[in-house]
């Protein structure tokens, strides 16, 4: 994880150069110069022949399925691993068999060394509308990500794979990354590791979530000088946001037939964190109602348990009669038959020496974020109250940028290497129900 003072270079200096490289090989491709056949992609690219190795047995058939891990605190809500890593890769060339051997071996490599939970490791592989597009040459599953407002305009990833990792162990996952991308050893592993040969990484993402990380890294561009982060917060914004009542179950975000059966859909969005006056001008109670709702206060936050006590039938009400509304309340009028729609997993970050938030979450379809992102927007509340605008006075909009954005989708674990790639391993099974 990059730390206090670090600035990313190594990463956007590596990156820069693999992604002029890739232009080169590629035909422009990897520069982002449109879709392309997948015969544009050139010969298939040289891969060793690897053993598969075995998998443990009792992981889940959902690559996703990291909640029965988790454990839980003093009210029952669940804890979420304190490190992330987010690795982003493309093909090399048009992919065989031999590829989608060589990363499952790697991954199953994994899961063996390491137990399936936050004290071991979890992992979900990733893939993106391109590698359906430009790999496989293929309609893709998911749609590619766009700007969901009129105050946003992320640049949109076109990487084909996203490797989401996460651990209590924040050195696990750098000596993981150092193991898949540059074929380092990782003490304790028999087996392949290395998936150069089938994957050539371009950019990594890192962060924490959990209580006091944020408080040991806010001295970083985008929060006030002094110590405004509170020391027990698991996020830089003061609040905890995994409540068991607005998070979705892992049943729910589940998809339930066709090739993708047992899997989800993961949009990854990096958003930088603007909070000079988030605590440089609005006090607590300030905060609560941009946070939650401008009836709730902050008594009230320290006793939370399963959900904000927020009321989203009332956010018109309160828009004319606070002139604010929050992003709890907001949020919340996101939901099917009374249920959320998302899971999320985001983790704060210093990338760059920059307070920021990798927001990720997984969901049955991207149609289900969307909807959850555009009840955020609150597009409506100024025609209750010229105070709020899409930024002002609207949730915490007004101190997000998002930066980026991406779609995947996460098939079970037995098709999570190449999907639908032909005579690739999910011919070979994976672990039962």
């Amino acid at each position: 994880m990059l730390g206090e003072g670090d600035t990313g270079e190594r990463s956007l200096s590596r990156r820069g150069f693999l992604v002029g490289a890739s232009a080169l090989a590629a035909g422009g491709v990897a520069a982002g110069l449109g879709p392309s056949p997948a015969a544009a992609l050139g010969p298939a690219s040289t891969v060793p022949t690897v053993p598969l190795g075995a998998q443990p047995a009792g992981l889940p058939v959902r690559q996703h399925a990291w909640g029965a891990t988790l454990s839980v605190d003093d009210v029952g809500d669940p804890i979420s691993p304190r490190f992330d890593r987010l690795l982003f890769f493309e093909v090399n060339g048009a992919p065989t068999p031999a590829s989608a051997v060589l990363l499952e071996a790697a991954l199953r490599t994994l899961e063996r060394r390491f137990p399936w939970g936050p004290g071991g490791l979890l992992f979900t592989a990733g893939w993106g509308p391109a590698y359906f597009e430009r790999v496989l040459g293929v309609s893709p599953p998911i749609p590619t990500a766009t700007a969901l407002s009129d105050f946003e305009s992320p640049a949109i990833d076109d990487y084909h794979v996203c490797l989401h990792l996460a651990s209590d162990d924040e050195e696990r996952l750098a000596d993981v990354e150092a193991a898949l991308v540059d074929g380092a050893a990782l003490p304790g592993a028999q087996g392949t590791l290395a998936i150069s040969p089938a994957l050539t990484w371009r950019e990594t993402r890192t962060g924490f979530v959990g209580n006091g990380l944020p408080a040991a890294h806010q001295k970083v561009r985008g929060i006030p000088p002094g110590h405004h982060v509170p020391r027990q917060s698991p996020l830089f914004m003061g609040f905890k946001s995994g409540l068991r009542k607005n998070q979705a179950t892992e049943d729910y975000v589940t998809i339930a037939d066709g090739p993708f059966a047992a899997g989800t859909t993961m949009q990854v969005s990096y958003m930088r964190l603007r909070l000079e006056s988030w605590y440089g001008m609005l006090d607590e109670r300030e905060r609560v109602a941009r946070m939650y709702s401008p009836e709730t206060t902050p008594e009230q936050v320290k006793h939370f348990t399963t959900d904000a006590e927020s009321e989203p039938n009332l956010t018109d009400q309160a828009a004319r009669r606070y002139g604010v509304i929050g992003h709890s309340q907001t949020s919340a009028r996101a939901r099917r038959h009374g249920k959320p729609l998302i899971i999320r997993r985001d983790f704060n970050t210093v990338d760059g020496n920059y307070a920021g938030l990798h927001f990720v979450s997984v969901q049955r379809s991207i149609a289900d974020f969307v909807i959850t992102r555009n009840a955020m927007n609150a597009a409506g509340a100024h025609l209750e109250n010229r105070a709020i605008t899409g930024t002002v006075n609207n949730g915490i909009n007004e101190f997000i940028k998002v930066l980026k954005r991406a779609n995947y989708i996460l098939p079970s674990r037995a098709n999570r290497s190449f999907p639908l790639l032909p005579g690739g391993t999910a011919a070979l099974g994976g672990p039962g129900d």
